[in-house]
């Protein structure tokens, strides 16, 4: 995988990916939960945040020209450091993997297989998700780019066509629960831009290692965006859901969308097009385990991680006993692993490297 370069497309459809995964299951209405009518204004103010902790982060990146954060975290402690955050990241991927492939298995048995047992549903994800990287990262990229546009172009259409119905008067009080909920407590929302982790991965993938900047930013403003459009889309036509645990919010929504009298079941035909998504989603993430493994053990040829870590995620499944519970590993154990792993510990990974790296350039006499 670390000679599969990729391009601008191929790596921001990567980035986004994740994010959409995420607001098709309950990310909408998590952040809703939690800042009920100020959502819109808590998703731009995070969105905000996002941006300069990436552009901190990317300068922090700026004397490790093509390295990836392992690469820095060998650096600032060897391989021994290496291998304990490979191993912490490769965990963090197993972990989001298994609960929000068992979430989305859930739900689609829920609606529309009730008989299919769910850890099945969860093993056939996992089979083709496997199935694919067979073919290598830069096929997956690929896929990714062109699963993308559908995906966004189903998200518009829900937006557009539901934006007859919107009730405006829900957006107020503007600050919903007040300001401390709103940019305060509000501020770990941010979590829903855990993707900048797969940013600080594949660096080293890049065609054009010049192109980090663009490349981060453009995913994390796209992303904003769909998550700003689907958080107001859901405030706007239903109220409940801010204070409701919904199953699939974003399906929700898509039942209430018509097309005269002959396409009044769209939400079938957006619930194929994102089960191509979490398909697209798992194949990304499970290739981003794998290159980790792979970097760390030395062994890129090697399909036993890829199985080791697709057994992994599938016994992630099985843990979570009820909808009770996969609730709450999602919405708490989820949202805090990623603001301590992606946001903290990669931030003391940088500063650290950063801080090597110059105080070593200082003494070489290269300043």
């Amino acid at each position: 995988m670390n000679n599969s370069k990729i391009g601008f497309v191929e790596s921001v459809s990567i980035a986004i990916i994740v994010m959409i995964s995420h607001i098709l299951l309950n990310l909408p209405n998590e952040i809703l939960s939690s800042t009920a009518s100020a959502g819109p204004l808590n998703v731009i103010y995070i969105t905000i945040l996002a941006t300069i902790i990436f552009l901190f982060f990317n300068k922090l990146f700026s004397p490790f020209k093509g390295k990836d954060i392992l690469d820095v975290a060998e650096f600032v402690g060897g391989s021994i450091l290496k291998k304990i955050i490979s191993i912490i990241y490769t965990l963090y991927f197993i972990f989001v993997a298994g609960i929000l492939i068992l979430n989305f298995s859930n739900t689609l048995k829920t609606i529309y297989l009730p008989d299919m047992p769910t850890e099945l549903l969860c093993l056939v994800f996992i089979l083709i998700a496997l199935i694919a990287n067979q073919y290598g990262f830069k096929n997956v990229s690929r896929t990714n780019a062109i699963v993308l546009p559908f995906i966004i172009v189903t998200i518009i259409i829900i937006f557009f066509s539901l934006s007859v119905h919107f009730v405006p008067e829900r957006f107020f009080p503007v600050l919903g629960y007040g300001t401390n909920n709103t940019f305060v407590l509000g501020i770990t929302n941010i979590f829903a831009f855990g993707e900048i982790l797969l940013l600080f991965l594949i660096r080293s993938n890049y065609k054009e290692p010049k192109e980090s900047k663009k490349i981060g930013l453009t995913s994390i403003i796209f992303s904003g965006l769909i998550l700003f459009l689907s958080v107001t889309a859901l405030l706007l036509i239903f109220p409940f859901a801010t204070g409701g645990e919904g199953v699939l919010s974003i399906y929700m929504i898509t039942r209430s969308i018509q097309f005269g009298k002959f396409f009044q079941r769209v939400d079938a035909l957006f619930i194929l097009i994102w089960v191509l998504v979490f398909f697209a989603y798992l194949s990304v993430v499970l290739a981003f385990a794998i290159k980790i493994t792979n970097k760390n053990t030395k062994t890129p040829t090697s399909n036993i991680p890829a199985f080791l870590i697709c057994i992994g995620i599938f016994i992630v499944t099985l843990i979570p006993q009820n909808i009770a519970q996969i609730r709450f590993v999602e919405n708490v154990i989820y949202k805090y692993a990623c603001l301590i792993i992606v946001f903290g510990m990669s931030f003391i990974i940088l500063l650290l490297g950063y801080l090597k790296k110059n105080k070593k350039s200082l003494i070489e006499g290269k300043f």
